[in-house]
């Protein structure tokens, strides 16, 4: 943190409790900033502030209140734009009013999302610190995926504190120049909130897993217009070859690939699509199925804990971790290729689901915790009812607070 960032933080330190900026645009953001501000409450002496960006008001709206959390602050929905550039320039401008409006001491913002880079910058327009949640995942190709790998990298660029959710991130920081007394290994905060779902879900009704049974979830921008139509095309001869299948698709509420979904699949006996299911009956679904199928980087992360093979329709992974626990297989765009796969993948031998312990790969399931203590040190508050256990171990905790 410069010198010009720690006087401004001193300076509005004096006026009342150190105030945490947490800003929320997309699904997956809530699941992963949710234990976040519960762990700020938890930790004393830290007020955290949440902002509805209004990129996915509606599913942040919904998710939010699902882990828990209403937002203190709502921007109206994102106007659509001709290009990204627009989109975040008028996000940027929302949320640098927000910004000076409530004057945080930390603005959080988590992933790749065109409202985490639209904060960051807005945040660094008003000069405040800036921590980038989930921080260091990279792939080698600038373009592909983008704009999420570009919006990444400017992220770091603006971020004085980097909460890394593996040793590889905290590699892939470390090599772009970042000081490694900025960079902490934390664990991803989205396992914090499947260890709370699979807690709830093992004191339930006991699980029942149909082999049969195939998840599938499309939306990022490499699988729109023509690959939407592709993977269409695949799903529909894998409905033949295993007659004994049955399809579930929560059906993103993008235009540019909803229609495209409804257009193959609608109608079809066996493939149902649904509207997007809300985070604990997804996972509990995921969890009993046969087979995921999703460019979801979320459930790339959840399927080793789920027990589910995962099979990703993409060139590559920020998430390399997921690939070397097995359950996780990459395809190419290619029909043949993602019927193949599939059909492999569902006649393999099931295996039990990794436990969320200290091995495993993305985290321990408390994150959440070891960001909220690291913040309170940095804000020069009281950490002390947030357990020391939840900051040291290897291989998640064990690091010194920021400098």
């Amino acid at each position: 943190m410069n010198s010009r960032k720690r006087r401004n933080v001193a300076r509005r330190r004096t006026t009342g409790v150190p105030n945490v900026l947490v800003v929320v645009g997309t699904r997956p953001e809530s699941i992963k900033l949710a234990p976040l501000v519960h762990a700020l409450g938890r930790a004393g002496g830290v007020r955290a502030t949440v902002v509805n960006s209004g990129q996915h008001r509606n599913a942040v709206r919904a998710t939010l209140a699902e882990l828990g959390v209403v937002a203190d602050v709502e921007l109206p929905p994102m106007v659509p734009a001709q290009n990204v550039a627009s989109a975040v320039g008028g996000m940027r401008g929302a949320l640098r009013d927000v910004i000076e409006r409530h004057e945080p001491d930390v603005v959080c913002v988590q992933g790749d999302t065109l409202t985490a880079y639209a904060a960051a910058r807005a945040a660094a327009d008003a000069a405040r610190v800036v921590a980038h949640i989930e921080a260091g995942l990279r792939v080698d190709d600038l373009a592909d995926p983008f704009p999420e790998e570009w919006f990444r990298r400017r992220i770091a660029s603006h971020a004085a504190l980097h909460f890394a959710p593996t040793h590889a991130a905290v590699a892939n920081l470390r090599a772009e120049g970042i000081a490694n007394e900025r960079i902490r290994c934390v664990g991803n905060p989205g396992i914090d909130s499947l260890r709370a779902v699979l807690a709830e879900l093992a004191g339930s009704a006991p699980l029942d897993r149909d082999r049969r049974r195939v998840i599938v979830t499309l939306h990022r921008r490499e699988n729109l217009d023509a690959n939407a139509d592709l993977v269409c095309r695949a799903l529909l001869r894998l409905a033949d070859a295993r007659r004994d299948l049955r399809i579930l698709l929560p059906v993103h509420p993008n235009p540019r690939v909803a229609g495209r979904l409804h257009r193959w699949l609608g109608g079809h006996a066996r493939i149902a699509l649904v509207a997007p299911l809300a985070y604990r009956p997804f996972i509990a679904a995921a969890a009993g199925a046969g087979l995921i199928i999703s460019d979801s980087g979320g459930i790339q992360e959840e399927a080793a804990h789920l027990g589910t093979p995962l099979l990703v329709p993409r060139a590559s992974t920020e998430r390399p971790e997921c690939l070397a626990t097995g359950f996780v297989r990459l395809t190419s765009l290619d029909e043949d290729a993602i019927v193949g796969h599939a059909v492999d993948m569902l006649s393999e031998r099931p295996r039990d689901a990794l436990p969320i312990d200290a091995r495993a790969p993305f985290g321990d399931g408390f994150a959440s915790e070891r960001i909220a203590r690291v913040l309170a040190h940095v804000l020069g508050t009281s950490a002390d009812r947030v357990p020391a256990a939840w900051s040291t171990g290897e291989p998640w905790g064990g690091m010194p607070a920021f400098a």
